[in-house]
């Protein structure tokens, strides 16, 4: 009597989880390596995100906006930011921007990056243009650094 029936011995699936594992955890390892480097990436990415936000309220609202980055006046944390509205040219200051009846705080969500420096606080014209340059600088934990910079033109860019 011959059977049709087709399956794997214990020993066969003992040997192909044994192959997943090992290489699942080399993996792993080489993963962990870069995971800072991702993460300084990723906060990198949300500040740029968050500042061609603010570009875009100032040109959808016609005035202007910008990031403040000082934890020292008003924020509890160094990853903390704020999207301000304001006019300077009216001489009225700077407001933090209202949604839902709260502040518009960003906080960098990435574990163990932080912004150790800033040059200005950048200024997003209604035009596209940016009226005060600034630099921002992430760093992780192992030392790596990524600078956001701005341009008079409105780019923003990530540079190591």
């Amino acid at each position: 009597m011959k059977s049709n029936i087709f399956a794997f011995t214990l020993v066969e699936l003992l040997v192909a989880l044994s192959i997943v594992s090992t290489i699942s955890a080399v993996s792993l390892i080489g993963f962990r390596h870069y995971l800072p480097e991702y993460r300084l990436k990723a906060a990198a990415f949300q500040i740029k995100s968050a500042m061609q936000r603010a570009s875009s309220f100032a040109s959808k609202t016609n005035c202007q906006y910008r990031i403040a980055f000082d934890p020292n006046k008003m924020f509890a944390k160094t990853g903390d930011y704020e999207i301000q509205k304001g006019n300077a040219s009216i001489q009225s200051d700077y407001l933090p921007e209202c949604q839902n009846n709260s502040f518009h705080v960003g906080h960098i969500d990435q574990k163990g990056i932080s912004i150790i420096a800033w040059t200005n606080n950048p200024i997003f014209q209604p035009n596209g243009t940016i009226a005060s340059l600034a630099t921002i600088t992430l760093q992780n934990l192992k030392g790596q650094k990524l600078y956001i910079t701005t341009s008079i033109a409105g780019r923003i860019l990530i540079k190591k």
